[in-house]
């Protein structure tokens, strides 16, 4: 951010500049620059943007913290707002909030959702936290006179038959039933294969457990490797990435995917009908008995000790974000001309030329279907996201923000982002029994002292 300056007979002039390092903002090929200088014409105020890569962006932004080189504001994953809190890196915002001028507007509830024991705010959620359902392959289903599966025998019935039974028509052995991200090791993703079990810690009945000691996940471990073995599901979901998952959506190799209920309804859709079939009908279906999606925390804008004007970057960043005029407008929908236009009176969002599918754009920051506020949104909702929200609101498990003490800020990553995809993968390969990897994750969970991170989550 660029310093304030004063001359000898003026005042201390407003920071120029603000320094945003950001995930989810519209790339540089996607009217990035376009963003910023629209930006600047509404506010008078530069914005540059930092935008890490998105498969690596929580380790580049951590690298740079650590380093010292702290931008005004930057958007975090929730896990790892108590680290950064310990690192000192977070300035608190509630005396910021509290005179607000815009951010009245949003649900209190998406506020105290992450708000620590101590009543303090560190982050204000960047948007609606969303979640993922389920989408299957609505002309496979008709093409093998199929019903939309409700329950497990049914959905392991659909699987096989997207697996063997040539759903594509194309008389060749190249469909598989499902895939899934990393390992199943997000609990987002995987609701449809875990049903109620949890691999991560969550919040049950008052109290945060690990879900992957419960005796529903031994159950769930066990379906897993045996779809593994009996080759209904993509052998590659052990190391996915949301991309590579995607890309076998889109090129119609996979049948049934789990993934988020905004935008992605339409990119599922319109994709999977560029990349593979221009009859495809790609569509959500509720969750199938004894599973429940999941609403997350979504990802948290932090103003860092850094910013020279801490309050200046929350009202003309954060704050603003929430004025129901142009500003939102922007952060919603990105730049008239570029990524909207008019026409008949109504607006339209423009086909990115850039992207190889020719897809319409979807957002600017803040997808249309995420907002915050309670602002009349000037552009109606795409009627294939509508059914994918309204799925997902049916009956949520609501996430909350996980706040520890030492051992959290120390172990927790560990355990969930490495300790539990490794003993999934070994158990789903056959590399372990059910009953090894889960002799092994108690033996190795205790060595992270998950105990004590229990302990410390529900003080």
């Amino acid at each position: 951010m660029v310093s304030e300056s004063a001359g000898p007979d003026s005042s201390p002039q407003p920071p120029a500049e603000i320094t945003a390092v950001l995930d989810n903002i519209v790339q540089d090929w996607e009217g990035q620059n376009a963003f910023a200088e629209e930006y600047r014409r509404i506010t008078g105020i530069g914005l540059n943007i930092v935008q890490p890569s998105h498969q690596q962006y929580m380790n580049k932004l951590l690298i740079r913290l650590s380093s010292g080189e702290l931008p005004d504001v930057c958007e975090i994953l929730p896990e790892y707002l108590p680290q950064l809190v310990s690192e000192g890196v977070p300035v608190p915002l509630n005396q910021y909030i509290r005179e607000a001028e815009h951010l009245g507007s949003v649900d209190p509830e998406k506020l105290d959702a992450v708000r620590y024991k101590d009543g303090t705010i560190y982050g204000v959620q960047s948007r609606d936290g969303g979640g993922c359902v389920t989408y299957i392959r609505k002309d496979w289903l008709e093409n093998l006179n199929l019903e939309v599966p409700t329950n497990w025998d049914e959905l392991l019935t659909v699987m096989r038959a997207f697996t063997f039974d040539d759903p594509d028509g194309n008389g060749r052995d190249d469909t598989v039933g499902y895939t899934d991200v990393n390992a199943a090791s997000c609990d987002w993703y995987n609701r449809a294969i875990m049903l109620d079990a949890h691999v991560e810690i969550y919040y049950r009945d008052g109290r945060w457990v690990d879900g992957f000691t419960e005796p529903q996940m031994e159950e769930a471990l066990r379906r897993l490797r045996s779809l593994y073995i009996e080759g209904v599901i993509d052998r590659d979901f052990i190391t996915n990435t949301t991309y590579s998952a995607r890309a076998k959506v889109f090129n119609g190799q996979v049948g049934i995917f789990t993934y988020w209920a905004n935008h992605w309804a339409r990119n599922l859709y319109d994709r999977t009908r560029k990349g593979s079939d221009p009859n495809a009908r790609i569509e959500p279906i509720p969750a199938i008995r004894g599973a429940q999606y999941i609403s997350r925390v979504a990802p948290l804008l932090i103003i860092t000790r850094g910013a020279e004007d801490p309050e200046f970057v929350f009202r003309n960043f954060i704050d603003l974000q929430y004025d129901k005029g142009p500003v939102q407008k922007l952060f919603t929908y990105g730049v008239e001309g570029y990524h909207w236009k008019m026409e008949n009176g109504e607006m339209q969002f423009l086909i990115n030329e850039l992207d190889p599918y020719k897809v319409q754009y979807t957002k600017a920051y803040v997808p249309p279907d995420s907002i915050l506020n309670d602002w009349a949104l000037p552009m109606p909702l795409d009627p294939l996201v509508k059914p994918a929200l309204a799925i997902l609101h049916e009956d949520p498990y609501q996430e909350r923000l996980k706040v520890g003490g030492d051992f959290y800020e120390k172990y927790y990553l560990e355990i969930e982002k490495s300790l539990k995809p490794e003993i999934l993968a070994m158990i789903v390969t056959g590399a372990y029994t059910v009953e090894q990897g889960l002799s092994e994750y108690e033996r190795r969970s205790g060595e992270l002292f998950i105990e004590e991170i229990l302990s410390e989550l529900n003080s």
